[in-house]
């Protein structure tokens, strides 16, 4: 019963270290500290014996690894725990698990209800078994997902996520029922927009991106065929299909709208915000924008003072910046730049108008 003992706990150790290795020495210091290996000095010889027959049991058994085939010398072994034997033995300290129920927090509650995210959901509540229950709960309370006034949340069926999941992660193609027709599809990413998800994917007849919208789609089966890396890498940070022609922009807001805003927070007021500066009593930003009628919606929900497209001057700032290595498609034309913002103004356009249309029709 000793040696079982002290064989689990070298590997509660070893686990807990990772992929580090640690020598000899470390680990008897460690396990006479934890009370695991006698500590009185006349017990030491015998003990460091103990350890190491314990040692070459496990690396003969292939449960740990050494680092050095041979060591010549007064160079002590080091020893990591075999990931490969043990891939799902992992020990995770009090301040990780904290992290992790956190992390659950900043995920919105009706996604944690989704039926593929419940086991993840439920292996952190496994781990955190010994964690004080106060504990646990104050960190799942910690942050909150406060959503627009405008986002929606749509159900989506279980089957159908947990065959998208399946195939994105398994990297398979899949046959879908999507709005009464039947289509071979390569699943990129699920992502939402407006709180509905919509999946990246790549039709595997035309080869061509599709944003397709879950609701309506059915997953029947995964496929055995797989998609040549290149489409997977060049269309993984596309959503819609707009995205693929940026322009640069620029805005100005009123300072006071940020006062407390300053560049040394490392505060963005865009996401795709690339450059800031105060201009007596208005900011602007220089920040990647879309010829869309989305992000036409998107741009005008703060209280700004003026909208431009780039001088040269904008485009050698984002020249400077590399701004190019985040948006591929962006370029540094200034022709091509206003041609963008042109579309994006005649979207900007289209917006102003059917709110327009709104205000005639106010019934006050």
């Amino acid at each position: 019963m000793q040696k079982v003992n002290l064989v689990v706990e070298i590997l509660k150790l070893l686990s807990e270290r990772g992929e580090k290795f640690i020598s000899t020495t470390e680990i008897f210091n460690e396990l006479r500290r934890r009370g695991v290996l006698e500590g009185a000095p006349q017990r030491e010889r015998a003990e460091r014996k103990r350890l190491q027959r314990a040692l070459s049991d496990l690396l003969e058994g292939g449960y740990v690894e050494r680092r050095f085939f041979r060591t010549k010398g007064k160079r002590p072994d080091e020893w990591r725990i075999n990931l490969k034997a043990f891939p799902y033995f992992v020990s995770y300290s009090e301040e990780e698990l904290i992290s992790l129920f956190t992390l659950i927090s900043f995920v919105p509650k009706k996604y944690r209800e989704l039926e593929v995210l419940k086991p993840a959901m439920g292996a952190i509540e496994r781990l955190g078994r010994g964690i004080d229950s106060e504990k646990k709960e104050i960190a799942r309370a910690s942050f909150d997902y406060l959503p627009v006034p405008v986002e929606r949340f749509a159900f989506i069926s279980n089957g159908t996520l947990k065959l998208i999941f399946e195939a994105i992660v398994e990297k398979k193609g899949l046959i879908v029922n999507y709005a009464g027709y039947q289509k071979e599809i390569f699943p990129i990413k699920l992502f939402t927009y407006n709180g509905v998800f919509y999946l990246s994917s790549v039709d595997l007849k035309t080869k061509e991106h599709r944003s397709l919208l879950v609701q309506k789609m059915r997953a029947l089966s995964l496929i055995d065929v797989e998609l040549p890396d290149y489409f997977r890498q060049k269309f993984k940070d596309v959503f819609f299909l707009f995205d693929r022609e940026p322009f640069i922009l620029k805005v100005r807001l009123p300072a006071d709208y940020y006062r407390d805003v300053r560049p040394e927070h490392g505060i963005l007021l865009y996401p795709t915000q690339f450059n800031y500066r105060l201009l007596g009593d208005e900011v602007e930003v220089l920040l990647v924008g879309y010829p869309s009628y989305r992000f036409a919606s998107w741009i005008v929900l703060d209280e700004l003072i003026a909208i431009s497209p780039p001088s040269e001057e904008d485009v050698e700032v984002a020249r400077e910046k590399g701004v190019k290595r985040d948006y591929p498609d962006l370029s540094y034309s200034l022709k091509v730049n206003r041609e963008r913002f042109n579309r994006f103004a005649r979207e900007l356009k289209r917006f102003f108008e059917k709110r327009s249309s709104l205000l005639k029709n106010l019934r006050l």
